[in-house]
């Protein structure tokens, strides 16, 4: 079912949405992400979640330079009440554990919140999949696997982190929040290709009318994405029958790794022309998209969960020639869209002193992932044969091309994932509701300071204490106001000057006051003003007289509202 507005808040950090830090593939899914959100709601309401009126505008302009022309309503956490009227935060990343404890400890069931997961080879990565059966998360809670090696390595994980947990304390009880399979999107319409701007991009490059151009785009990474060689080796197989040209369009990392795929090239396949295309410059990189004739992705490392780009090059009507691995089992269709070539990995236990290294800070992730790489084999015969297939028959190249763009525009194309996205909201919903009201539960671990550490002064200050302003209260207060050891943590909702004159206005009248009776009458009977006034008596503004530890300010302070 189509919708008119998203049933989900955003939250919205700008470095996930946008890759002018950093070209990963979970900045390129966020950027193409938002240009989804543009194009699937260019009219609708947009709620947004994120700190400061600056990451608002942020967030609005990012949409409103990809069509957007509805409303963005900003929330600010924690005002979870206004997020509860929402129903459900989407985190682009797996979901955050402070939101959810936060949350928790207002009322569980106020809204769920919706993650997904991107590389899941990190310590940190690991670490997130591993507490998703503990609290603070729900049933109605749920991390999107993005592909169904994703939810295999999640549930192999998670029911191995129950057994041990059952083994360590005789837990019977863990959480379940929802896993469903929903792939990245991409934004198709960006990719569509158009004879005059490829016969246009073929010139630019350089590329004859008999030369057959395979592109590879990525991170030029040959420890941390693919190794290159596997390709390499069968392109120059392959151009030994036709005249093979090999783009590939990235960014390298640094430059002793540009030289390390430069002596490749030469090493490994002197009949092949090589064309580097700067991932960063748009013309260009767009151009090599435009030109080529087929792609090529043999992702070979266990940091690459869905993998963008070979659906991105089905969207570009490009045959594909991609590893049998990860999520290229879920997006491309052997001898349909192209050919997925076999791989194949150790077997279990050669590989736990890399691990174990690794947990040890002995070798980076870097090191991790790229001695992994090493033992993992893209089948060198069948990727020479599917390599050359393509190469020397334009039919062919035709045919998949064309049936990989229908496979890319009907399921991969953002909207269609963004829906997907809104019905998985929908669903959490429901399963939020049918849990019934929830109770508050503590975040244990994150206390009120005044509560974890109330046994640490003398004493706590009474309700029934009395308060009286020194001599020259006011024109002292002037001198405070100014002084950096003093206003450092002043802010308009924590720590507000207006409640500080409020409260001095009222003993200005003359007579004592309880603190319970100055906090009515000043309009601050709330944890803010009992902050402000100890502020007063910190810098001896007011004096305040301690009868006896009965009347607790604490009875006279709100609960929080409910959500």
């Amino acid at each position: 079912m189509q919708t008119t507005s998203p049933s989900f808040a955003i939250y919205y950090a700008g470095d996930a949405y946008s890759t002018a830090q950093k070209i990963m593939g979970r900045q390129s899914a966020g950027k193409a992400f938002m240009r989804g959100v543009a194009r699937t709601w260019p009219k609708g309401e947009v709620h947004g979640l994120g700190q400061g009126t600056e990451t608002a505008k942020a967030m609005y302009r990012q949409l409103a330079a990809d069509g957007f022309a509805g409303q963005l309503k900003w929330i600010e956490p924690p005002n979870w009440a206004a997020l509860a009227d929402v129903g459900t935060l989407y985190y682009p990343s797996p979901a955050a554990k402070d939101f959810a404890y936060s949350r928790n400890a207002l009322n569980p069931g106020a809204f769920s919140v919706m993650g997904v997961t991107f590389t899941l080879s990190s310590t940190g990565a690991m670490d997130q999949v591993a507490d998703l059966v503990l609290p603070p998360f729900k049933p109605w809670d749920a991390m999107i696997c993005i592909s169904q090696a994703a939810l295999d390595f999640t549930t192999r994980m998670q029911g191995e982190m129950k057994a041990w947990w059952s083994a360590q304390t005789g837990a019977t009880r863990f959480n379940t929040p929802q896993l469903p399979v929903i792939a990245l999107g991409i934004d198709c319409p960006s990719f569509t290709p158009e004879a005059k701007l490829r016969e246009t991009a073929r010139t630019a490059l350089g590329l004859q009318a008999n030369e057959v151009a395979f592109l590879f785009s990525g991170r030029l990474s040959f420890h941390a994405k693919a190794n290159p060689a596997p390709m390499y080796q069968a392109l120059e197989q392959a151009a030994q029958h036709a005249s093979v040209v090999c783009i590939e369009a990235g960014v390298f990392p640094n430059d002793a790794i540009r030289a390390g795929f430069m002596a490749a090239q030469k090493a490994l396949a002197p009949s092949v022309r090589f064309i580097w295309v700067d991932g960063q410059d748009v013309q260009r990189y767009k151009q090599a998209w435009q030109g080529a004739d087929a792609f090529v992705s043999l992702s070979d490392n266990i940091q690459e969960t869905f993998g963008l780009t070979p659906v991105e090059a089905m969207a570009a009507g490009l045959p594909v020639v991609v590893s049998d691995w990860n999520g290229y089992k879920d997006t491309v269709r052997d001898g349909i869209d192209g050919f997925r070539v076999p791989t194949v990995l150790p077997p279990a236990g050669v590989g736990a002193d890399l691990a174990m290294r690794h947990a040890l800070g002995l070798d980076t992730y870097d090191f991790y992932i790229g001695r992994t790489s090493l033992a993992t084999v893209v089948e060198p015969t069948a990727l020479a044969k599917a390599c050359t297939a393509l190469a020397t028959q334009p039919q062919l190249r035709a045919r998949m091309g064309a049936a990989g763009l229908a496979r890319a525009q009907s399921e991969f194309d953002w909207p269609v994932i963004l829906q997907r996205y809104a019905q998985l909201a929908d669903e959490l919903n429901q399963i939020r509701l049918a849990a019934g009201p929830q109770a508050p539960e503590p975040w244990v671990q994150r206390a009120d300071p005044f509560a974890r550490f109330g046994h640490f002064p003398s004493q706590t200050l009474a309700g029934n204490a009395v308060v009286l302003a020194q001599p020259s209260a006011q024109a002292r207060l002037a001198d405070l106001l100014s002084l950096a050891m003093a206003n450092y943590a002043f802010d308009a909702t924590l720590l507000p000057r207006e409640s500080l004159i409020a409260l001095l206005g009222v003993l200005d009248k003359g007579g004592s006051q309880t603190v319970n009776e100055l906090l009515v009458a000043a309009g601050v009977a709330t944890p803010v003003g009992v902050r402000c006034l100890m502020w007063l008596w910190k810098f001896d503004l007011v004096q305040v007289v301690q009868v006896v530890q009965a009347a607790q300010v604490d009875q006279l302070v709100p609960a929080p509202p409910a959500v």
